[in-house]
């Protein structure tokens, strides 16, 4: 009974706004800037867990963001060695000793001590100083898309729970009816209306629903384990979690998020990389200019005993020259994460063009299906039984009938998920969200249409 929405789920979805929530201003305001104010207590067991909930756990102790804190501390420490100026160098240095004759032993030795440093030109230090400003803020970009693909999977697993649950109150429905069947057809037998093997069919129907049902409270248990491990709970402490499975988002044109796409997080990545590469290339054209080394000290002349100054200044040779081939490599790299945004744009578009279009696919069969399906359906079904309770129809057709019902449902619930999580990665691909909901049916639970699982 397990539907094919399931499985097969690869993308990583990155903004939350499911079930009415605006989850990206959520992750950018109220929760991104508490998440550290948010102190996880010891679980106690409760009935539900909501999605807000869900992503104050999930963000306030989570591996994958305390990494920027460690990153962020090493360009702190890289910043403070950037920013010193040049070392003083203190040297010693001895001439004619141990040699032979005239020089022999110490009586001629020359005794220098100096200080040398080097002046750095074309300001050199701020040049570095900005290439560490610039993956500072790099880095921010990168945590916050880290931050939306976290979301994204929680967000997968909290519609993945939300999903078997639906799934699970459609086998439960469905136990009921094969048990209601049973019941209609063991009486039909007894007054010798119907043969024994109606029945025996019927008997093996409700052991096949109430193994649906076990196989899927199986499936939801370890969906909810799943989605409480994402904050480090391997033992949940919630039941099941709250949302409407048929309560959708009214989403924005393809050219509304076309424009969104060139302020998404991921296209803003590449303009931080920019900015981090355009700083190295000023470094490196700093260094065209080359420093001046200097030294200064003093000289003890051991053959006439006097001393005397000594100082000197030295100044690398066609240091442009040298410095070009590292300049040209810059520069291409520079050259080359522009292509790169080219691309990942083109990526972006076709990609929310294959989510939209699955999200309107989905979102027209969730119509059709609860206006044009279920309807006919539920009455077919009240037809069949009636007839076959008079007598004028087989167990087959009724049994036919019936299964054609729950797929039906089966297929509801599976159009749904699909909205939600086509809706979700439209919101990943172009960071906004989606926060005019639209539902598809009155009956926002998606059971239009199942009077007869309420028999018993």
């Amino acid at each position: 009974m397990k539907p094919s929405f399931l499985i097969g789920r690869a993308r990583a979805i990155t903004c939350l706004l499911i079930f009415g929530l605006p989850i990206i201003a959520q992750a950018e305001s109220s929760v991104w800037t508490n998440v550290r104010s948010y102190e996880p207590k010891t679980p106690l067991m409760r009935e539900s867990i909501t999605l807000e909930d869900a992503i104050k756990r999930t963000l306030a102790d989570n591996p994958n963001l305390h990494e920027f804190e460690f990153r962020q501390q090493v360009l702190a420490g890289e910043t403070k060695t950037a920013g010193l100026k040049p070392g003083l160098i203190a040297g010693v240095e001895l001439e004619n000793f141990l040699g032979t004759g005239e020089v022999s032993g110490l009586k001629e030795l020359e005794m220098t001590l100096t200080l040398s440093s080097v002046i750095q030109l074309d300001n050199k230090p701020a040049a570095r100083l900005g290439v560490l400003s610039a993956r500072r803020e790099q880095q921010d970009v990168e945590k916050k898309i880290r931050t939306l693909d976290l979301l994204g999977e929680l967000n997968r697993r909290y519609i993945h729970v939300l999903s078997l649950q639906a799934l699970l109150a459609v086998t439960k429905e469905a136990e009921a009816l094969a048990r209601y069947t049973l019941e209609a057809v063991s009486k039909r037998v007894e007054a010798g209306a119907s043969p024994l093997l109606d029945q025996k069919r019927a008997l093996s129907a409700l052991a096949q629903s109430q193994l649906d049902v076990d196989v899927t409270k199986q499936n939801l248990r370890f969906a909810i384990r799943s989605l409480a491990i994402m904050w480090g709970e391997p033992n949940p402490s919630f039941r099941r979690v709250e949302g409407k499975l048929f309560v959708f988002q009214e989403t924005a044109s393809f050219n509304a998020l076309s424009m969104a796409i060139q302020n998404s997080p991921h296209i803003d990545l590449f303009a931080q990389q920019s900015r981090v590469q355009s700083a190295q290339l000023r470094l490196v054209q700093a260094g065209n200019r080359p420093d001046i080394e200097w030294s200064a000290g003093i000289r003890r002349i051991q053959g006439i005993d006097e001393t005397a100054f000594v100082a000197g200044v030295s100044v690398p040779l066609f240091q442009k020259q040298r410095n070009l081939g590292e300049y040209e490599a810059q520069k291409a790299r520079l050259d080359l994460i522009e292509q790169q945004k080219q691309s990942d744009v083109r990526n972006l578009l076709h990609s929310v063009n294959q989510a939209l279009g699955e999200q309107q696919r989905a979102l027209l069969e969730v119509e059709s299906i609860q206006q044009n399906v279920i309807p006919p359906l539920k009455d077919a079904l009240n037809l069949v039984e009636n007839a076959y309770l008079d007598g004028r129809f087989s167990y087959l057709e009724w049994v036919s009938t019936r299964q054609e019902f729950l797929n039906t449902r089966l297929a509801l619930i599976n159009a749904a998920t699909q909205v939600h999580l086509s809706s979700a990665e439209i919101e990943a691909l172009t960071g906004i969200s989606l926060i005019t909901q639209r539902t598809a049916n009155p009956s926002s639970d998606g059971t239009a249409g199942n009077a007869h699982f309420d028999k018993k």
